[in-house]
Formats: structure tokens, C-alpha cells, sequence
């Protein structure tokens, strides 16, 4: 009897109350962060999607009666009789619940139905993190009622509670609405075709055991998204799709298409397939390793009435891919007007005198990668020293001068000698002699008028079409005056010599911190869309490019100057400094970015790359999106345009598909 007095009494506290409240109020925010489990959920029970809205009820109202027994606690501290065991039996109801609904919920966000895992974890700490600050504030603002001495410190706690909440509610609301917007704070794509998936209807959707059906949320304009399962890899019954989830969709009639744009909600597709029904077979058209945001695919025209969008990796069995939409596109050709795409070439890699060696067969196949490159821009051939002296490193400047008039030469040796290409000079560079990114901010502190000065005069005396600047990177408000003032000058004398001289930067998005003026006078931005780790360690991705082509935006550039970066290495997915050659990777291939056993340096790593037909869509993005152009890092890491899988012939093909020549 004692034991059942005791807790009686034990409910009839405000640690009781406070406890009903937290419970109840974590139940909420796991239940409603584990979306994306609805749709097998609906499939266990009788109620269907309705137990769905049951739960929330019930969560919810014990919360709230735990909160009014709070309230009252508070207010009435010394509360006796039968209002004392009303609120005491209040309490205990809704604090049996909050357990209940605690353990339900906290199974499923985090997935220990599966076992304990440290991807059930991941996943479940990643769907909570949106709505975390929400939790964080309804709990504190709880505790507070809760250790309240007396009803006017209550009352007052009460008020605070509400004004803190008010306040951090209103932009915890808006960046969680900014971030589900995805690919509306990326740069706006201008595809001048209709999009072919008007009219078109699902012929066939995979399912899951416990999924529901949901594609035809690809077909509307609404935020609605196809949620590919992949649960177990448990297919329904008599469904035989194990690995994958896919969606058949048949078009309104034939059409002809070269161009799609698939948009995910979050980042959950590892692999994807894009194929066409022809001649009664499927057909494959793309396929690559990461959608994102807005996944951009150029390929060459297909002509269907039947397409296939398959999702075969995901990142876990407890998440879906949250497809939103695909369109199809047929882009006409055009003419490529001022679209420039640009490379970096070292003449110490491919050392430009040992390919003219070689002999006629070897220098013609090599001249191929001047078919598709606009402008050339010699790297790391020059040096400066803490007094603004220019050195050539071992070349020597007689080498230096032999090695260019070579490349010039091979240059020359183009198929298609109209193509105009531009031979620019990087006269500034920190880092590419192996010293890292200190040594420019000092010497360009107390030198930069002479070095201007220099730089201008060196480029009129080789005959160089212009001047490339890799200053990696200003770090002081100092440092970028001084890049201001010394871009101010090299302009004015770069054009005194020749009005028509070109003046590139290489920057990073990360670090724009120079004057509109100096965005203004520079003729091309090579943007350095690569070394960027994402989340699954993808250093070149379109994501990567999208959102930092923003950022260029945000800074006042001008995106018509800005070269989108392609890198033709590699990088470890753990972000340690290598840099493997996609040259020598033998299990390269077209489509993809990813390699499990990359061999470089001793080491064997996961490592990615930029494929060739990733290079392809970053092509077809810097045309719809309005850019200069893009930008290869670098000829000498690249294979042979003999090989199908070099990554200029990645950018090459998307040239061909959307411009009359090239």
C-alpha cells in the first residue's frame, strides 16, 4: 500500500509533468522526422494511412496534457484533494503514453527494428537535424515552467518562454524552408526546348514490400516526389526488382530527346540509370553516380516513346530517394558564339619538345585535344622570389622559350586549323613549385607594381595571347588591396601593348574577397570546381559547381566570364592529399566518377574523378546556365583523345550535340 502511495505521490510532481512533456514532444519530432517510413508503415496496420494521423494524435495530446498538468503544477504548487489527484491521474496517463510513444518512435527513426547500426543512427541523427532547434526550444522553455519557485516566476517564465520561442522559431522556420527549396538557390538553367514529359503517364512502378506507389508525383509540378525504396531489398510480392527501384513512364508519342534534368530531394541516390525502349529493348542512355539538387544529363539523341528511370545504389535501406521530377529535352544546335573551354597544360608533364620527338602519327593524335580546347594557358613555368625577381625553375628561360615555341608547334598541328586557339600564360602561381600558398602574400606585399610591371612586359615579348593569375589566396583585407591595385595595373599595361590581351583569374568560391572593379576587368574566371569534398567525398561534382557558380553570383561576377573547372585527376574520398591521374587509370570508363581501388603513390584509395560524361554535363550547364565556358585542370593528366574514355572527348561530344560546329 505504501509503494502505491508513494506513486501516487510520484505523479503528482512537476519532475512527473516535465517528464510526460519531454517524451511526448521527442516522440513528435522522431515520428515526424521518420517520413520517409510512412509508406511501409500504412501497409502493417488496419488503419492504413490513418494510423499515421493517429499517432500524431496521440502524441500530441499527451503532450499537451502533459504540459497542462506543467502548467498547473506550477500555478498551483500546493494543490490538495481531488484537483491534486485529478492532475496526479492526468499526469500518469500522459506519461504512460509518452513511453509507449517514445520507444515506438525512437525504434523507428533510428531503426533498431533492424538491428543496432551505426548507419540506422546516421540516418536517424540526419532526419532529426532539421527539426532539432524546434525540440531544443519546446524542451528548455518546459524546464523552465518546470523549476519555476513560485506562480509569479511562472507566469514570467511562461512569457519568456513564448518570446524565445517566437524569436528563435521565425529563422530556425525560414533556413529549414530555404534548404527544402534545393534547386531553387541554385543559378536558373535556360533550356530553349519543351519539356517532352508533358502528357506522359507511369506504365510501370516497382515496388518494395510496404511501399506505396507514388511516381506519378514525378509527373506534377507539385513538391511531391517518387520515394524509391529500397527497405531490406525485400521486392513485393511477385515484384522481382532485388537491387534497384525504377519507375516506366510512356511519353504522350515518339520523341526525340538529348538533354534531361532529374531533381532529388536531398542526397540519397548513389547510382542512377536513364534508358530508352527501342525496338522493344532497353537501351541505356546515362548513367551516373550522384543526382542531388538537379542533376543535369547530357547524351546523344534517342528516339522513344518509353523511358526508364532507375535508381540502383542508395546510400541506406531505411532512407528512399526523393526523385521530384524528370524532364526531357531535345536542344537544337547553335552556333557556340564566345563559349570558351580552356586548359591548363605544364610543359614539364607532357613535355611538348619529347612529343614533337615522338614522331607525325604520335603529334597529330596528340594535337587532338587542341580541336576542343579554345584557349591553352601554360602553367607553372614561372616563379617569383621574396624581391620580385621572375625565375623559369630548371627549364632555364632558353628552355622555357624552346618548350613554348614546341607547343605552338604541336598546336598548329590541329585537324581543323580555323578552330582559334589562345595561348595564355599563368605568370603568377603559389603552390605549383611545391612551396605551398604562403610565399605570394609576402613578396606581393612590398612588389606588386614592379611585378605588374614584369608580367605585362614578359607576355608582350613571347607573343602570349594573355595572362592567367593563380594567386592561392589572399588572406588579410591587405593582401586583397594589394591583389585590387595589382590587377588594376597589370590590366592598364597588359592593354597598353595590346588592346585585345587577355587577363584571366583562377579562384576558388571560397574565397572572393576582391573588388568589383578587378570582377569587372578580368576577361575569364577559371572557377576551381573541384578538390571540394562533398558528404561521399565527390571532389568534382555538378552540385559542387552549381552551388559555387551562386557564390560568384552572390560576389558580383559575371557569369558570362566564369569557366566552370573540370578536373582530369583524382582525389581519395577521405580528402588526404593525393592527386591520382586519370590517364593511368586503367579501369576508367565513360560514366564513372567513382573507383574502389585507385593505385597512386603507393597507396591504394577510393578516389574520385570527373568522368567524361560528367565533363559532358558540366559543358551542357555552363551553356544553359549562361557561362564563359569551361575549364580543364589539366592536358597532361588527361588520356589520349584516342581513348574514347579521355575527358575531352567527354566535352567534345557535348559540343557536338548542341552547336552547329565547333
Amino acid at each position: 500500500m505504501k509503494s502505491i502511495k508513494k506513486l501516487g505521490s510520484a505523479f503528482c510532481t512537476r519532475a512527473a509533468a516535465y517528464l510526460a512533456t519531454a517524451l511526448s514532444l521527442l516522440a513528435l519530432v522522431f515520428f515526424y522526422s521518420a517520413d520517409w517510413a510512412y509508406g511501409w508503415i500504412t501497409e502493417l496496420y488496419p488503419l492504413g494511412s490513418g494510423f499515421i494521423t493517429l499517432i500524431f494524435c496521440l502524441t500530441g495530446v499527451s503532450a499537451a496534457l502533459g504540459f497542462i498538468c506543467l502548467l498547473a503544477r506550477a500555478f498551483a504548487p500546493d494543490m490538495r484533494g481531488a484537483a491534486n489527484k485529478a492532475f496526479g491521474a492526468l499526469t500518469a496517463v500522459a506519461l504512460l503514453l509518452g513511453i509507449v510513444e517514445f520507444i515506438y518512435t525512437f525504434v523507428l527513426v533510428f531503426g533498431i527494428d533492424k538491428g543496432f547500426s551505426s548507419a540506422g543512427f546516421s540516418q536517424g541523427f540526419s532526419s532529426i537535424a532539421p527539426n532539432a532547434g524546434y525540440l531544443g526550444a519546446a524542451l528548455a522553455a518546459a524546464l523552465v515552467i518546470a523549476v519555476a519557485p513560485a506562480r509569479k516566476k511562472a507566469l514570467k517564465a511562461v512569457i519568456a518562454c513564448v518570446l524565445v520561442a517566437a524569436v528563435t522559431a521565425a529563422p530556425m522556420a525560414a533556413s529549414n524552408l530555404l534548404s527544402a527549396s534545393g534547386s531553387d538557390s541554385l543559378p536558373p538553367m535556360e533550356i530553349d526546348s519543351e519539356n517532352l514529359m508533358s502528357g506522359a503517364s507511369i506504365e510501370y512502378e516497382s515496388l518494395k514490400k510496404g511501399e506505396k506507389a507514388d511516381a506519378a508525383n514525378l509527373l506534377d509540378d507539385s513538391d511531391s516526389c517518387w520515394t524509391a525504396q529500397d527497405p531490406d531489398r525485400t521486392p513485393a510480392d511477385s515484384e522481382q526488382d532485388i537491387n534497384n527501384a525504377y519507375v516506366d513512364i510512356k511519353l504522350s508519342g515518339v520523341k526525340t530527346f538529348n538533354t534531361a534534368v532529374i531533381e532529388e530531394q536531398g542526397n540519397e541516390a548513389q547510382y542512377f540509370r536513364l534508358l530508352a525502349k527501342v525496338n522493344g529493348e532497353w537501351q541505356l542512355v546515362y548513367q551516373s553516380e550522384k543526382i542531388q539538387s538537379q542533376r543535369l544529363c547530357s547524351f546523344d539523341p534517342v528516339t522513344t516513346d518509353t523511358v526508364r528511370l532507375s535508381i540502383d545504389k542508395f546510400r541506406s535501406s531505411s532512407a528512399p530517394v526523393k526523385i521530384s521530377s524528370l524532364k526531357l529535352y531535345n536542344v537544337e544546335k547553335r552556333d557556340p558564339g564566345d563559349l570558351e573551354v580552356t586548359a591548363y597544360q605544364r610543359l614539364d608533364g607532357d613535355v611538348p619538345t619529347e612529343i614533337l620527338a615522338r614522331g607525325d602519327e604520335y603529334v597529330v593524335q596528340y594535337a587532338r585535344f587542341y580541336d576542343v580546347y579554345s584557349t591553352v594557358i601554360v602553367f607553372a613555368a614561372v616563379q617569383w622570389d621574396e624581391q620580385g625577381n621572375m625565375h623559369f625553375g630548371e627549364l632555364g628561360e632558353e628552355g622555357f622559350a624552346r618548350e613554348v615555341a614546341a607547343l605552338k608547334e604541336i598546336i598548329s598541328r590541329r585537324s581543323n586549323p580555323e578552330h582559334q586557339v589562345k595561348l595564355v600564360v599563368t605568370a603568377l602561381a603559389d603552390g605549383a613549385w611545391g612551396d605551398g600558398h604562403n610565399g605570394v602574400n609576402v613578396y606581393m606585399a612590398q612588389h606588386w607594381q614592379e611585378i605588374a610591371d614584369k608580367i605585362a612586359a614578359f607576355v608582350a615579348e613571347y607573343g602570349f595571347d594573355g595572362v592567367d593569375i593563380d594567386w592561392e589566396y589572399p588572406q588579410t583585407s591587405a593582401d586583397w588591396k594589394n591583389y585590387d591595385s595589382f590587377i588594376a595595373r597589370l590590366d592598364d599595361k597588359m592593354h597598353e601593348a595590346d588592346p585585345d590581351a587577355v587577363i584571366t583569374a583562377a579562384l576558388s568560391a571560397g574565397s572572393l574577397g576582391m573588388s568589383q572593379e578587378t570582377l569587372d576587368r578580368l576577361d575569364q574566371i577559371q572557377f576551381m570546381a573541384y578538390d571540394g569534398n562533398d558528404e561521399d567525398g565527390y571532389q568534382s561534382s555538378l552540385q559542387q559547381a552549381q552551388e559555387g557558380l551562386q557564390d560568384f553570383i552572390d560576389n558580383g561576377a559575371d557569369v558570362s566570364k566564369i569557366n566552370i573547372g573540370i578536373a582530369s585527376y583524382g582525389r581519395p574520398v577521405n580528402g588526404s592529399p593525393y592527386w591520382a591521374v586519370w590517364r593511368d587509370l586503367e579501369e576508367a570508363n565513360y560514366w564513372n566518377s567513382k573507383y574502389y581501388t585507385v593505385h597512386d603513390s603507393n597507396q591504394v584509395y577510393e578516389g574520385t574523378f570527373c568522368s567524361p560524361a560528367l565533363a559532358g554535363d558540366k559543358t551542357a550547364y555552363a551553356l544553359f546556365s549562361g557561362c564563359g565556358g569551361v575549364m580543364v585542370f589539366r592536358v597532361g593528366t588527361d588520356k589520349l583523345m584516342s581513348d574514347q574514355n579521355s575527358v575531352a572527348c567527354g566535352i567534345e561530344n557535348a559540343l557536338h550535340r548542341y552547336f552547329t560546329e565547333w
